[in-house]
C-alpha cells in the first residue's frame, strides 16, 4: 500500500501580491495587486473579505447568519416564526448562482 503524504500548503511570501481569487472570462487569477500589511490581500480585497469586531456591520453579518442558520435548521438554532417570504426568495436566488 502506497503512503499517502500529505499536500504541503505554497508559503505566500511579500512579493506575491494580492492572494483574492479573481474570476474572469478567461479563468480565474490572483489579484496581484500589493498587499496590504499583515494581510493576504490589497487594501480593497481586505476590506471585502473582513469586518471590523465591533462595528454595526459585524452586527448586520452575524443577524444573517443566524437568520440563515434559523432558516435551514442548523444544529443551534433557534425556534423563531419561518423566514419571510423576501428572505426565502432571496436565499433561493442566491443558491441559483452556484452551479
Amino acid at each position: 500500500m502506497a503512503e499517502i503524504k500529505p499536500s504541503r500548503e505554497r508559503e505566500i511570501s511579500d512579493d506575491d501580491g494580492c492572494a483574492y481569487v479573481l474570476d474572469e472570462a478567461d479563468g480565474r487569477r490572483m489579484c496581484g495587486a500589493p498587499r496590504r500589511q499583515a494581510s493576504s490581500y490589497c487594501q480593497r480585497h481586505h476590506a471585502v473579505c473582513y469586518i471590523s469586531s465591533g462595528t454595526n456591520a459585524e452586527a448586520v453579518r452575524l443577524r444573517e447568519v443566524e437568520a440563515l442558520a434559523s432558516a435551514v435548521g442548523g444544529r443551534r438554532t433557534r425556534r423563531q416564526a419561518e423566514p419571510s417570504r423576501q428572505f426565502l426568495k432571496r436565499l433561493e436566488q442566491a443558491v441559483r448562482s452556484f452551479p
